[in-house]
């Protein structure tokens, strides 16, 4: 029962983390997508599996990323990466997370690192097999703002 709660409690988590990046937020709601994508995180690593690991770090990366703290999202994107490239994960996730790293170093302000990051992910999605994945990767890599 505690698995399912934590699981629930994770993916609930995971989806108001969305909803908050994806409207005008303020202060208040900042601190919540924070609040949200950390105990999203925590969830998933009591019950989820090495994908649902990997994409809380890159939800936590995006959530740092979009309150402007280029640091901390740097360091799990970076983890993200790092795991994905180590293990047997689907293509639009290795391409995802490598996005994760570009939009952290696009916040951080380090236009090389930006540069280098952007090309890899680019070179990723456009083997990723599956059309729709391809294309999602492909906007959310589109919609950073570059330093």
């Amino acid at each position: 029962m505690a698995q399912l709660d934590d699981r629930e409690t994770a993916s609930r988590l995971f989806n108001r983390c969305w909803e908050l990046l994806e409207k005008a937020r303020d202060q208040d709601d900042d601190v919540e997508l924070l609040t949200s994508a950390f105990s999203s995180r925590y969830h998933w690593l009591s019950v989820g599996d090495l994908e649902k690991q990997i994409i809380s770090d890159w939800m936590v990366a995006r959530a740092t990323a979009a309150v402007g703290d280029g640091d901390l999202a740097i360091l799990f994107a970076k983890r993200a990466h790092s795991v994905a490239q180590e293990n047997d994960v689907p293509d639009w996730l290795r391409a995802s997370t490598a996005e994760g790293v570009a939009r952290a170093y696009a916040v951080a302000g380090d236009v090389a690192e930006f540069n280098n990051w952007s090309a890899l992910a680019t070179r990723l999605i456009d083997v990723i097999v599956v059309g729709e994945d391809r294309d999602l990767i492909a906007s959310q890599l589109a919609d950073i703002e570059a330093p």
